[in-house]
């Protein structure tokens, strides 16, 4: 035997070994660390997923003032669809006369649910009378919250978490089918597809079919650039093959169902299937029909060119062929085909939110981001709820802007000239016993102008302050107490001011009640320094007014600027017998896994007595009864109302703000530039005030204001203000305090 020649061949021999066994330890260490760094990808967090914001619920109930079409247009805001026939799928509704059956969708976002059902509403002379569910009539039923905003990251990626147990077997069938027939069969690479697809790219001499997998899809979507290149290609096989490993089937399924990009609304990109089957067919993704499961389906290959809303006819012929792989692989019943296939292509409406409030969303995205980083709200999926009632907002969009071109078209001087701001507006409504903020406008046209007035406006309030001069004054002063309506100067800084009437006229002697009812100018400052300015500012700063204010006396007249909200928390005092509620709009922040954040409950401060404050509110009634809002109350007449106009020198600022036993609504209209409206309180303001108001009717559950304890009834003489006798020609009923009641019966006409 040749020595040599067998060291020879065993030196090889050892060197082929220790080659292999090289190659296997860095394959081993490659996949290891690949392994490694794929478990730190998906257990880190896997999505960049926007915060939602919605509105609160609406409760609809038996009794309720409400039309069909108006809980229709509920519905449809809601991106239900109206269809003709039965039975209704999750989402869908169907009207005829005098009557609507709704299946109402799952509500089911962190924090909140609510549960799916089929409901009947009956209708009668433009009231709901009757609710009808599957066990029997029902007393309440809430119409789930509106979705009013996204607050995205700088992808813009819209996307709605699903479970892969939440989906119906057709939806999954439907993407295995024409994506992956073979998913449970292979290992993460399928070798008899790449055989498949390369044959058949053969024949048609261009690339007509992939034979990627499922599970290299993901990889390819989840980690890898979009490149043709031979090492992109291998990292693919190679991450899909430890995913494999890692992971089972159902959670590969689940990530590429989240992950999958399918379209593209405007500037936003849609990814997943919850979020698809939301923006396209208005549903939850467990309620999909089969033929919107397999349309969903055929837009993975090309999301925009297979779009149902953009393109129907291409999406409808690719859901048929979807179908008709099902159907070749025996996933469906030819019965099933024929009626998915013959299915019309039913669609929402395109937009991937309804916000009928954007100065209301940029208020709360402000609370937002000083409690939360840009990048959390942008990124952790967070559930924000908020007290918006959606279809108030909309109704105070609309008020603010018919309202303002019908002033426009009687007044044509109030039309802009070139390079001057056109005639603005601010709206704020609240619920008095909550503080809850139910619609805010900031002004005529957010997308003209998105400064809010509402909460940054400062303007000059008028005699709208004058009813926080008069409850400051109820300790010495009551309904009938006598003040002085006389020319009178009063020296401010070494300098006479003279205050003067809105009419120039003066009577002389007038009561208390007359002065704020007719808001006099003269008896009103009167009023303020007999009861020192001083006293007056330390109220406003405990209704919560906290812009500049001087004790001089033209504060007593509304000479200092205000914010709209901040003049509208003060109101909500007086209708609130008293306590002050904290304005509340951000109700509750949850995580992405039910955990609340933040919660934001009822808050209330005692700023005055329950009896002072029925005063006040039954002066404020006087004032649409008989004085400057009594062309208001002409709009409403058939409303249990208290309200107080505010007009500034030179009519540069029109205020009204009134309330029921539940609801305040304060308005604004002026110009950005203080030019003068030539509007009062009552002809401005007001005039939106009882449009909104009107259109908001069945959301209003107002009662006549109770009396309250401290406060007592006694019949007056109109003429001495003294208690009547039966001489006495005209009198009425009036409110004291019960620590100030009259004692003396008429002197003039005698007691008889």
């Amino acid at each position: 035997m040749n020595r040599p020649l067998f060291r020879k061949r065993f030196s090889y021999r050892k060197m082929l070994f220790l080659l292999a066994l090289s190659l296997m330890v860095a394959v081993a260490v490659y996949f290891y660390v690949l392994s490694i760094q794929i478990q730190k990808r998906f257990e880190s967090r896997k999505w960049s997923v926007p915060s939602r914001v919605f509105s609160s619920t609406v409760p609809v109930y038996p009794g309720l003032k409400i039309s069909l079409s108006r809980v229709r247009g509920m519905l449809e805001l809601r991106r239900y669809r109206e269809v003709a026939r039965e039975p209704l799928g999750a989402g869908e509704f169907r009207s005829s006369k005098g009557s609507l059956s709704v299946h109402l969708r799952e509500f089911r976002f962190p924090g909140s649910s609510l549960p799916p059902r089929q409901v009947q509403l009956d209708f009668e002379r433009e009231t709901l009378v009757r609710i009808q569910g599957q066990g029997g009539e029902l007393a309440f039923l809430e119409i789930e919250p509106l979705e009013i905003a996204r607050l995205f990251g700088p992808a813009r990626e819209s996307r709605l978490l699903i479970n892969v147990k939440q989906l119906q077997p057709d939806l999954v069938r439907a993407v295995l089918s024409i994506e992956d027939h073979r998913f449970h069969e292979h290992r993460g690479m399928d070798f008899w597809s790449i055989l498949r697809a390369l044959w058949v790219d053969l024949r048609a001499g261009r690339v007509v079919e992939g034979g990627s997998t499922i599970t290299q899809q993901l990889v390819k979507n989840y980690f890898l650039e979009p490149e043709r290149r031979l090492k992109r290609k291998l990292m693919e096989a190679s991450m899909a093959l430890v995913i494999e490993v890692l992971y089972d089937k159902d959670e590969i399924l689940e990530m590429y169902l989240n992950e999958i990009y399918l379209g593209q609304r405007g500037s936003v990109a849609i990814h997943g299937m919850g979020e698809a089957a939301r923006v396209y067919f208005g549903r939850n993704v467990e309620d999909l029909t089969l033929a919107e499961s397999a349309t969903l389906a055929g837009m993975i290959r090309a999301p925009n060119h297979y779009s149902p809303i953009d393109r129907p006819e291409a999406s409808r012929d690719r859901r048929n062929r979807v179908l008709r792989r099902m159907l070749d692989l025996e996933w469906i019943s030819s019965q099933a085909y024929e009626k998915a296939r013959n299915e019309p292509l039913r669609t929402t409406d395109s937009s991937l939110t309804v916000n009928p409030a954007p100065y209301y969303v940029d208020y709360v995205r402000q609370q937002l981001h000083e409690l939360y980083p840009p990048e959390v709200l942008a990124s952790e999926g967070l559930t924000i709820y908020t007290s918006l009632h959606p279809e108030m907002a909309l109704a105070a969009e609309t008020a603010v802007q018919e309202g303002l071109r019908e002033l426009e078209r009687e007044r044509p001087a109030l039309e802009a000239e070139t390079g001057e701001g056109p005639l603005q507006a601010a709206l704020i409504a609240v619920h008095l016993k909550t503080g809850a903020v139910l619609a805010m406008v900031g002004g005529r046209h957010y997308g003209e102008s998105s400064f809010n007035r509402a909460i940054h406006a400062s303007r000059q309030p008028g005699s709208a302050i004058k009813p926080f001069v008069y409850l400051c004054g109820l300790d010495r002063f009551s309904a009938v107490s006598w003040l002085d309506d006389s020319p009178t100067n009063f020296p401010v800084g070494g300098v006479d001011w003279w205050p003067r009437n809105h009419d120039d006229r003066y009577r002389g002697r007038v009561m208390v009640r007359q002065a704020l009812e007719e808001s006099l100018n003269v008896p009103t400052v009167q009023l303020a320094v007999q009861v020192r300015i001083e006293n007056i500012v330390e109220l406003l700063r405990s209704l919560g007014v906290q812009s500049k204010l001087e004790p001089l006396p033209s504060l007593a007249l509304g000479a200092f600027e205000v914010t709209p909200l901040e003049l509208a928390s003060a109101y909500a005092t007086l209708g609130n017998e008293g306590q002050k509620p904290f304005l509340l709009s951000l109700r509750e922040v949850v995580s992405e896994r039910g955990e609340v954040q933040r919660r934001s409950s009822v808050d209330l401060a005692s700023v005055t007595t329950p009896a002072r404050a029925y005063i006040i509110t039954d002066f404020l009634q006087g004032v649409m009864e008989r004085g400057t809002g009594k062309t208001v109350k002409r709009f409403v007449t058939d409303l249990s109302c208290a309200g107080k106009t505010g007009t500034t020198s030179d009519y540069r600022d029109s205020w009204f703000v009134g309330y029921t036993t539940d609801l305040l609504v304060l308005v604004w209209i002026g110009f950005d530039d203080n030019r003068p409206t030539h509007l009062t309180g009552a002809s401005g303001a007001g005039r939106l005030w009882a449009r909104f108001v009107n259109e908001v009717r069945p959301w209003i559950h107002s009662q006549p204001f109770r009396m309250v304890p401290g406060v007592v009834q006694r019949i007056i003489c109109t003429a001495t203000g003294q208690l009547a006798t039966v001489a006495c020609r005209e009198k009425r009923i009036e409110v004291f305090l019960s620590e100030h009641v009259p004692e003396e019966y008429c002197t003039v006409h005698g007691r008889q």
